[in-house]
């Protein structure tokens, strides 16, 4: 990956086979497979950093159904993605840079053909063919019903965890009853001093497997747990110094507890943010596409969490595999005397082959 600004900026001035929206793990595979393809990619994303909600979200969360990887930290699922694509490719990468709209212009080079342009808020990125794999999209995370934790952001109140230790010997409240809260309850417990669940509801929507863990630390000691149970107040001076609870069916039922810091896991609002508006078709907030991942736009793909299609599954495993089909059909759009079928890199390695490979 090229970080000079000034090689950045050429990039601009170059059209390229496929610009790629979205730098998260099936962003970075689909340019990986652009590359398999000798096909030149770019990735863009709104965000500064890679990895899209892996990085976002949740770094230092384990990841347990990648393939190869009986388990996986999600920030190094996303270096071990950038080595694989980025240091191996010639894959410019645009971060903190949006698409806006989108527009079709000649290709100087072929009077039958078009160019796709993007308009980005940092200008104009033109390629052959985009493909879209953007996650779930812009997505921010809700806040808590009933109560105001907008003065306690930055002083102990928290909605994203960038590394652990930042919770290192703290006693840590965490609210929901999602996969994000349990996991993270069980992903604190060697780092927390104490670790509190609370949740409004009996009952939990997490993995079966991680509300189990969740029960088994309770019923050991190592957790407290409140249900049904919601906020009634945060106190401190300049920081978070404790929580009082009221019970969800008795409202005279408190509970007070000491800690440090409140970890909100509500779950995140999602949208499509300025794609929502270049023609697509749009079925429940997703991108719909057909069996080869066509979007409804002439030379656009899509593949991952953003798209919908009869039999959807949303994990990286099958956005992984989407990745794939999309970038065959995309080259072979642009290249049709080439097969859609890929050669096998056992027998080929890498195109441009670096050292060690075969």
């Amino acid at each position: 990956m090229s970080t000079d600004p000034t090689r950045l900026a050429q990039d601009f001035d170059e059209v390229r086979d496929i610009t790629v929206i979205g730098a998260g793990p099936v962003g970075l595979s689909t340019a990986f497979w652009a590359g398999m393809r000798e096909a030149s990619s770019r990735i863009i994303d709104s965000l500064p950093e890679l990895g899209g909600q892996l990085t976002t979200l949740y770094p230092e969360k384990w990841i347990f159904d990648v393939p190869g990887h009986p388990r996986v930290l999600a920030k190094d699922l996303v270096e071990l993605q950038r080595r694989q694509t980025l240091e191996q490719f010639d894959v410019p990468v645009h971060l903190e840079t949006t698409a806006e709209s989108i527009s079709w212009e000649p290709d100087p080079d072929d009077a039958e053909r078009k160019i796709v342009v993007l308009h980005t808020d940092r200008g104009e990125l033109r390629s052959r063919a985009v493909i879209v794999a953007g996650g779930h999209g812009a997505f921010e995370p809700k806040k808590l019903p009933g109560f105001d934790m907008t003065p306690w952001e930055g002083r102990g109140a928290y909605y994203l965890v960038g590394e652990k230790r930042e919770f290192e010997g703290k006693r840590v409240v965490i609210i929901g009853g999602g996969d994000s809260a349990c996991d993270w309850v069980v992903n604190l417990l060697d780092t927390a001093e104490r670790v509190s669940l609370v949740h409004r509801r009996e009952g939990f929507r997490a993995h079966e497997a991680t509300v189990n863990q969740v029960m088994e630390a309770h019923g050991a000691g190592q957790i407290d747990l409140h249900v049904p149970f919601q906020v009634r107040e945060v106190t401190g001076n300049g920081q978070i110094e404790g929580i009082t609870l009221f019970h969800s069916e008795d409202e005279s039922h408190v509970v007070e507890i000491p800690c440090d810091a409140i970890l909100l896991q509500l779950g995140f609002k999602t949208a499509l943010g300025p794609l929502k508006d270049w023609g697509f078709e749009i079925e429940k907030g997703a991108i719909r596409v057909d069996g080869l991942f066509a979007t409804s736009l002439d030379q656009v793909w899509a593949c991952g969490d953003i798209t919908t299609f009869d039999g959807k599954l949303k994990l990286i495993a099958t956005g992984y595999a989407e990745a794939a089909i999309a970038v065959a059909q995309a080259v072979h759009h642009m290249r049709p005397e080439t097969k859609i079928q890929p050669k096998y890199s056992t027998n080929t390695g890498v195109p441009g082959a670096v050292e060690g490979q075969a």
